[in-house]
C-alpha cells in the first residue's frame, strides 16, 4: 500500500527519490502496508535548510516523519518507531530489541562506504577520496557477505529492521561500481528482499513529487 491510498495516511515522509536513507522509510511502511503521506524535499534547491524545513528536522537533512505532533529524524530512529508503532520488524523481546539496535549501529559502519563510493561518483564529490571509499566498501561488504552465508535474513529468518536498513546500500550498489556477484551470499539476501510483499528497487518504490 503506497502513498496514494486513500486510507486516511497516519504518517508522512519527508525525502527525495535519490536519498537511500529516505528510501528506509518509505520501504518499510510499503512493506508493512500501512498508508503514508509523502513530501518531496528539493536537496538540489537546498529545500533542507530552509526555516519551514528546519523546524522539523534540525539536522537539515532527509528523511523526516511526522506523527502527529512529533517529528522523528535519522533513519535508524525513524525505523526503530515505527516498528514499535506498527508492531512490524521490530523485536519481539527486549533481547531481540538490543540485537536490532546492534545491528542498525554495525550496519551504519559497516557499510556507510558503500554509499560513499556511491555519492563521490554519481555527485561529483573528491575522487581523490575513491582509493580509501573502495577498499572500505569491499572490507564492509566482505563482512557482510561472511554473516549472510548460511542464513536467510540478518537476524533470524524473517525480515526485521535490519534488513530494511541495509537494503538501499545494497540496491544501488552498481552506482558504487561495484560487482554485487562478487558477494554471492549478498546478492542472494538482496533477491529474497525483492520478493518480499510491498518490496521494490529504490528507483520504482520512491515518489519523485508529494503524495497524498
Amino acid at each position: 500500500m503506497e502513498g496514494s491510498s486513500t486510507v486516511s495516511a497516519e504518517f508522512t515522509v519527508y525525502g527525495n527519490f535519490n536519498s537511500q536513507p529516505a528510501t528506509r522509510v518509505v520501504l518499510f511502511l510499503s512493506m508493512a502496508g500501512v498508508p503514508y503521506a509523502y513530501r518531496h524535499v528539493d536537496l538540489r534547491g537546498s529545500q533542507q535548510k530552509s526555516a519551514d524545513y528546519l523546524a522539523i528536522n534540525r539536522f537539515g537533512r532527509v528523511p523526516t516523519l511526522v506523527h502527529g505532533d512529533l517529528s522523528i529524524s535519522e533513519s535508524g530512529v525513524i525505523l526503530t518507531y515505527l516498528a514499535e508503532k506498527t508492531v512490524r520488524f521490530g523485536g519481539r523481546d527486549e533481547a531481540e530489541r538490543i540485537r536490532l539496535a546492534e545491528w542498525l549501529s554495525w550496519l551504519a559502519d559497516v557499510l556507510l562506504p558503500v554509499q560513499r563510493a556511491r555519492a563521490v561518483r554519481k555527485f561529483h564529490g573528491d575522487a581523490n577520496a575513491l582509493p580509501w571509499i573502495d577498499a572500505a566498501a569491499a572490507g564492509g561488504l566482505a563482512q557482510f557477505d561472511r554473516h549472510l552465508a548460511g542464513r536467510t535474513f540478518i537476524e533470524g529468518e524473517r525480515v526485521t529492521i535490519a534488513d530494511i536498513f541495509a537494503f538501499p546500500w545494497i540496491d544501488l550498489v552498481e552506482e558504487s561500481n561495484i560487482d554485487i556477484a562478487t558477494y554471492p551470499n549478498v546478492q542472494a539476501w538482496h533477491a529474497r528482499m525483492l520478493a518480499q510483499p510491498g518490496a521494490k528497487r529504490q528507483m520504482e518504490l520512491m515518489p519523485q513529487t508529494d503524495v497524498g
